[in-house]
Formats: C-alpha cells, sequence, structure tokens
C-alpha cells in the first residue's frame, strides 16, 4: 500500500469479497490497518448467478463475513448467461464486464476513494501469458497494474501460496469456487495445465521470468503513456465531454508506436477501455489517420466513430444517435441526458417579440401550421426543407455544406418537424412553410437552452 500509493489516511475503500480465499485475506489484511490508517471499509460482493446453490452459499458467507467484522456490505445478484447470450460474449468476459459495472454503480454511490480487488503475483503470471497468447503488444504483457483508476489491488506483490498460509495461519476460513478447476476456461487452462508444463519441461522459475518480463513491459508502458500524453496535448484542437478533435499533421510526427498510444489514450478519455482494440483495428484507425479522405470513418463500436474531417481527426461519442423524441407543447423536453433542453411554447401574436431572428437559440412558427405530431430527431441522409425566404427545397446536407459546417458537427444538430415536414434546423433556419405572415394568428415559440447538467 505504502510503495505504490494505493490508500490515503481517512480513505473510504470498498473491498471486493468473493468468498475466496485471496479476497478474504484481503479483507482481514485491510481490516488491521483501519485504526492506524482512519479507514472505512464497505465490503462488495456480486452474485453472478451462474453457479445456482453455491453462489447463494457464497453470498451468504460474504454476508456472514461482514457481520463478523461489523462491516456494511453491498451485493447484488445478476443474471450472467442472459447478459452473455443477448451480447453473444464469453462467460468469462461477460462476468468481467457485468462485475465492473457492478463496480462502478457501487463507487459512484458511495462516493468512495477507491475499490480493492484480490489479484496476486499468480494472477498476474496468468494474465501476462494469456495477453502473450492473444498476440497483445506491451501494454498487455504489463499486464496489471497495482492501480488503474480507482481500482487498486494491495496483494499483487504476493503468491497465492502464501496467501493461502497467512489464511491457515490465522484461521481464516473461505470458500473454494468450484469454477476454478474447470479447464474449459483459458485462465484455468494457463493455471492448471500450460505453466505446470513450462515448469517440467522448461524452467522451475518460469513465473519469475514472467514477472521479471511483466516489471520491464510496466516500466516501458510508464515511458510510452508519458510520451503518448504529450503528443495528444501538441495535436489536440478541442475536447469535451463527447468528443475530442486532433490536428492530423502534428500527430503523424510522432513514431508509430506514440501514435498507437495516442489513440488509446483519446479513447480513454471517451470512456472507452481499449482492451477490445484488436491489432488489426488501431491498424486501420492509423492508416484512416494517415491517408482516410474527409468523410471516412472508423467505427470503434456501437457508440464510438472516428472520422477525418479537413485534417483534424474527430473522436466521438454519438450521444445523439437515432434521436426521435416526441415534443409536447408546454413542457420541457430534456435531450443528451438533459445537457440540452428544449421547449416548445404556445403564445398569441400580441406576445411577439418586435424582431425576431435575434438569436439562434429561439425561432417563433405559425402555429395553425404545424400538423399532427410534433417531434426532434437527428439529422438524415436525404432530408429536403425550404430555407425561410427561399425560392425551392435544398437538402440540408447541401445546407451544410454551404453553411460550412464541419461533418462531425452535423450529427449532432437536431431537426424539429411535424406530419408535414422539418419545421426548423435547430440553430440555423425555420422553413419557410412556417414563417410568420400577416395572417398569423397563433404562434408557437421554440427555444433550446443549455441544460442545468452542464
Amino acid at each position: 500500500v505504502k510503495q505504490n500509493n494505493l490508500i490515503q489516511k481517512d480513505d473510504h475503500v470498498l473491498v471486493a469479497v468473493s468468498g475466496g480465499v485471496d479476497s478474504v485475506v484481503l479483507l482481514d489484511l485491510l481490516v488491521k490497518l483501519m485504526p492506524q490508517m482512519g479507514l472505512m471499509l464497505e465490503i462488495v460482493h456480486l452474485n453472478h448467478g451462474i453457479r445456482g446453490y453455491e453462489a447463494k452459499d457464497d453470498q451468504r458467507f460474504v454476508e456472514g463475513l461482514a457481520k463478523s467484522y461489523n462491516l456494511p456490505i453491498i451485493s447484488e445478484e445478476v443474471n450472467t448467461l442472459e447478459f452473455i447470450a443477448d451480447k453473444s460474449l464469453s462467460l468469462e468476459e461477460g462476468a468481467r464486464i457485468l462485475r465492473y459495472q457492478f463496480f462502478e454503480k457501487v463507487l459512484q454511490k458511495q462516493g468512495a476513494d477507491s475499490l480493492a480487488l484480490g489479484h496476486h503475483a499468480d494472477d498476474q503470471v496468468e494474465t501476462v501469458i494469456q495477453h502473450f497468447i492473444r498476440g497483445s503488444g506491451i501494454k498487455g504483457l504489463a499486464g496489471i497494474q497495482p492501480r488503474r483508476g480507482r481500482y487498486i489491488r494491495p496483494l499483487l506483490f504476493s503468491t497465492r501460496s502464501k496467501i493461502e498460509t497467512y489464511a491457515l495461519t490465522h484461521s481464516l476460513d473461505y470458500r473454494v469456487d468450484s469454477t476454478n478447476i474447470n479447464v474449459q476456461y483459458r485462465r484455468n487452462k494457463i493455471r492448471h495445465q500450460l505453466i505446470p508444463f513450462f515448469k517440467e519441461h522448461f524452467s522451475a522459475g518460469i513465473s519469475k521470468a514472467v514477472l521479471r518480463t511483466s516489471k520491464i513491459m510496466c516500466e516501458a508502458e510508464e515511458y510510452l503513456i508519458f510520451q503518448a500524453k504529450q503528443a495528444f496535448e501538441q495535436s489536440l484542437i478541442s475536447r469535451k465531454k463527447d468528443k475530442i478533435i486532433l490536428e492530423i499533421e502534428p500527430f503523424l510526427d510522432y513514431f508509430i508506436i506514440i501514435q498507437k498510444y495516442v489513440v488509446f489514450y483519446t479513447l480513454e478519455q471517451l470512456g472507452y477501455y481499449p482492451r477490445h482494440l484488436t491489432s488489426r483495428k488501431i491498424e486501420r484507425i492509423i492508416s484512416l489517420i494517415k491517408t482516410g479522405g474527409t468523410g471516412k470513418k472508423e467505427i470503434v463500436d456501437s457508440q464510438i466513430q472516428i472520422l477525418i474531417d479537413n485534417g483534424q481527426v474527430v473522436f466521438y461519442r454519438q450521444s445523439f444517435q437515432n434521436l426521435d423524441v416526441r415534443i409536447e407543447i408546454g413542457r420541457d423536453c430534456l435531450l443528451k441526458g438533459g445537457e440540452i433542453v428544449f421547449r416548445a411554447e404556445r403564445i398569441t401574436r400580441e406576445e411577439l417579440p418586435e424582431k425576431l431572428g435575434q438569436s439562434p437559440h429561439q425561432e417563433y412558427v405559425d402555429y395553425e401550421k404545424v400538423k399532427g405530431t410534433l417531434r426532434i430527431r437527428t439529422f438524415r441522409k436525404g432530408d429536403r426543407f425550404q430555407p425561410i425566404n427561399f425560392k425551392g427545397h435544398k437538402k440540408v446536407s447541401d445546407f451544410f455544406t454551404d453553411l460550412k459546417i464541419p461533418r462531425h458537427e452535423r450529427p449532432e444538430i437536431p431537426i424539429l418537424e411535424c406530419d408535414v415536414g422539418i419545421i426548423w434546423v435547430v440553430g440555423y433556419k425555420i422553413d419557410d412553410r412556417f414563417k410568420i405572415t400577416k395572417q398569423t394568428k397563433q404562434v408557437l415559440r421554440l427555444e433550446i437552452r443549455e441544460g442545468m447538467s452542464l
């Protein structure tokens, strides 16, 4: 804890306890640190719903531990099998995703400083070998880190046998997960078959050799991350919650390995942890940045895309993706999780301001010309409208091009429509068919503004 600066005095620490020997020993050690460090500890436990009664017994065992240590516990049960079937994931990967979703939720709700996990040196060896088999680069071969964000691993220095010896010496009860001996899982194959084979036929010190390699790779990783952060800042044009824009020319001045780490770092800023980014995918991204023309893109996942736009590379999360919301007149409509508020309100002609079009965030249209359902949605390919005081119709895409609106901004511009067509390209122009005339009696005031979450 001291060597890696994992916990500070008076920290609020969540301890992930599965009931296995690693997490039980971790809990016992942290409880012993409580008085001298003034720690506030809470136990967290997730029942993955995989092993039936055995998992229920594990949950009851951990609840008993919490009672014996007089600590609060937060536990939850999930249906991992249903989740992996829906997402087409392996059992190991699905369980890991659900586990960390649970951890993130509890960390946020409890406002804790960190969450302690029971990974140890043998886990490190298995992880590095697993990453090597997958063809991982330096990042993968560096293995598990003592700290990643708010996740800490105080036992990473210790071997499994030392942890078991501690449990025996201090008479600690623990549970044994029956799936740990099932070699249908790759990690168990590495633990029970591959590592013993290496020890018998090549080197009894294979685990120490792997740990040395991991340490070297970890040092190289730290250096590359440092260089990537500097390259990122040198290339940065704009950084927002859901969008980061880099200038391509300075980006390409760096070595390819630094370019890759800048991509990793940028994606992490958008909340995407690039452990699933294959070598082929990262090479496609680098190739896109080097040679892709304006409008070319690479899809990272269902939410995050990378777009080339006039000498810039745009990393963005599609927060407006498939937006299609019904508007109720007289009520606020929250967009982008409350970051933006849209409101349509019926007023009389007498309430009109003396001059119209004074703000791009507010417009006025003839209420009686609005027919059917009022909706706000994202821009779609093929959209057409008649800009106010313009003869004939125009493609919305051509309208954006005329205004030189960057391609990466276009999917974020809301479109207000009713059953007879587009009313307002929000923030820009209303359709001529809905403009206020001398015959207008009832007016619909349209407004878009920043929400409280900003």
